[in-house]
């Protein structure tokens, strides 16, 4: 599929899929909350202990935590810490990936073994355990630093990327236009980047709208594991472990981080699911 044409799929076809539908206007509502909190939020660091453990309210909507911060507000600022770190996460693995993958696929050989093996070894270590030990690392070598969840995601992230886009370039690479550029004379650089990634692009962007569930997902592990991103600053799984101890008491400061990693787990999967049927449907007509 020619890129141009990808993006033709995207811009008139992508909006009448219900699945696609609905997981973006869920990703933008949480997106857009993230994004006006400073508008729509009071300051998610202040604490007032005369208002702990309160109950939702309309002074508090979604009530208040152990140190009677707003919950509503340190919720809505966690999602644009849990979104801006797993897109960067994201984008980065995407990168690294798609190229590791690439190389692996048009060259083969050796190479593509060495890569296959590199890429074995990941797939052999639960993902969790090795961000675990990672982050741990990083925090002894380097100290505490949210730098060290992106680092420590993206070196077990890349291999969904690095896979799939060596399948997609093995086969591409038979391709009558990848040969007659070769046949001209074209450098194997110029040719992936100009003609193999571009007509891979397409699968690629499902895997990484799919794969925006897992990385939200493993974030807020990691921070209610107390491993990831640091208190105060509000992130997701951070203010769940905070709430853990009052689940009984007071479970709505669990209840709302909870509910608001779902529906962004949810989103991103309709969403991934919606363009994966977009692609597949226009790829059969094509």
């Amino acid at each position: 599929m020619e890129f141009a044409f990808a993006s033709e799929v995207f811009r008139s076809r992508i909006f009448k899929n219900n699945l696609c539908t609905i997981g973006f206007g869920i990703i933008l509502f949480i997106a857009m909350l993230g994004l006006l909190a400073p508008v729509i939020a009071d300051d998610p660091y202040k604490t007032n202990l005369a208002e702990r453990l309160k109950p939702p309210s309309l002074e508090h909507p979604f009530g208040t935590d152990q140190l009677g911060r707003d919950l509503f507000s340190r919720v809505v600022h966690g999602a644009r810490t849990s979104l801006f770190v797993a897109m960067t996460i994201s984008l980065i693995s995407m990168a690294i990936g798609c190229l590791i993958g690439a190389v692996s696929g048009y060259f083969g050989g050796i190479i593509d073994d060495i890569i296959g093996r590199i890429i074995d070894v990941f797939l052999a270590i639960p993902e969790l355990v090795f961000n675990i030990a990672l982050v741990g690392i990083f925090c002894v070598a380097y100290g505490v630093s949210t730098w060290n969840v992106i680092l420590a995601v993206v070196i077990t992230n890349w291999v969904s990327y690095a896979r799939i886009t060596r399948g997609i370039v093995l086969s591409l690479k038979e391709k009558e236009f990848v040969l007659c550029a070769k046949a001209i004379g074209a450098r194997d650089s110029y040719i992936l980047l100009r003609h193999v990634i571009p007509n891979a692009i397409g699968p690629i962007i499902v895997l990484a709208t799919l794969n925006m569930g897992n990385v939200i997902m493993t974030i807020a592990s990691l921070g209610f594991l107390g491993l990831g991103i640091q208190p105060p600053t509000p992130e997701w799984g951070q203010i769940l472990n905070s709430g853990k101890n009052y689940i009984t008491t007071a479970p709505w400061i669990t209840f709302f981080p909870g509910l608001f990693i779902a529906l962004s787990v949810l989103g991103f999967n309709l969403l991934g699911e919606g363009l994966r049927d977009v692609l597949e449907k226009r790829t059969l007509e094509y």
